[in-house]
């Protein structure tokens, strides 16, 4: 009996004990972007909108956009492709029609168009550089630095070589990290769109989801199943390959002592402690494909899904 408790003790240790949720609601719309700031949830959707909660999941607030027409004349609800918080002021970018994108400015609780589709710019994602600020990364893998005060493109870059796909900027806002559809993780300065960094070859297929930490980038892409943790001002990466699924979602934790990354068909989000590269957890409960994953701190994380799961854990 010793001798099967220590081999089981053994086994959890290797493959990594589960955790469930602490707890859970449910937004009816799926959860496409993700920002925590000052104790708020802000949470970007494919229903026009987006809604603001607390670290206990209530419901704080909630901004809406027009529904977008289609082809045929039919209006729908307009993708939220990302969402951004500065000092206390929202910056969210929502799709238009044509597959054009429009901007928007949260400030004191009004909403303002920043950017309008006639400008033409085929955008998927948007963050704040500063409060005059903002940095767009385009379908073409260009990106494009926004004054939001004056409604003009100040500068446009090309970023890498095949389409984008997932973006994400540090905490510092100073280091965009852009993955595209080639497998391609580029890092741009934020505010000079320089390119100082273009890291090919360790995810060599469509990267699905990126986050950027001090220093530390961690890539998951599709065909290749690669979950790359990359030291990119060292020049050196570590990484995983999952021979089953292709790894849709990646989050840093804030001392990049985690990252937690989505690699199964059961939607269970694995912890893996970055130093010894080993899963130490996972976090059980979800029912569908987890599209975002944030730390709120070194042991609280909040996921949100594709059919608008959002749940908060605790690491141990």
């Amino acid at each position: 009996m010793r001798l099967f408790l220590i081999l089981l003790a053994t086994v959890i240790a290797l493959i990594g004990s589960n955790i469930q949720p602490i707890k859970g609601i449910d937004i009816k719309a799926s959860v496409l972007d993700m920002v925590i700031d000052n104790a708020k949830i802000y949470v970007a959707t494919d229903a026009s909108k987006v809604i603001v909660l607390d670290l206990d999941l209530k419901q704080l607030q909630e901004y809406k956009v027009r529904k977008i027409k289609d082809f045929m004349g039919t209006f729908n609800d307009a993708d939220i492709y990302s969402i951004d918080v500065l000092n206390g002021n929202i910056l969210f970018l929502a799709q238009a029609e044509e597959g054009y994108a429009e901007l928007f400015f949260v400030q004191n609780g009004k909403v303002a168009k920043v950017l309008d589709k006639s400008l033409g710019l085929y955008a998927k994602a948007a963050k704040f550089v500063d409060m005059d600020h903002a940095v767009l990364t385009l379908m073409s893998d260009e990106v494009v630095l926004y004054d939001i005060k004056n409604h003009t493109i100040v500068k446009r870059a090309k970023a890498g070589e095949y389409f984008y796909s997932a973006m994400a900027i540090d905490k510092k806002r100073a280091n965009v990290a852009i993955g595209d559809e080639g497998g391609e993780v580029i890092v741009v300065d934020a505010k000079t769109l320089q390119r100082k960094k273009l890291i090919k070859d360790v995810n060599k297929d469509k990267i699905l989801s990126i986050d950027i930490n001090e220093g530390v980038i961690a890539a998951g892409s599709r065909a290749d199943k690669t979950l790359a943790i990359y030291y990119w001002k060292e020049n050196r990466h570590k990484k995983i390959q999952n021979p089953d699924f292709f790894i849709y979602v990646v989050g840093l934790s804030p001392k990049n002592r985690f990252v937690v990354y989505g690699d199964n068909e059961k939607y269970n989000l694995k912890v893996l402690n970055m130093n010894q590269m080993q899963v130490v957890y996972r976090l059980v409960g979800h029912k569908n494909i987890v599209n975002v994953v944030r730390f709120a701190d070194e042991k609280t994380v909040f996921t949100g899904s594709e059919t608008g799961e959002i749940k908060k854990w605790r690491l141990p």
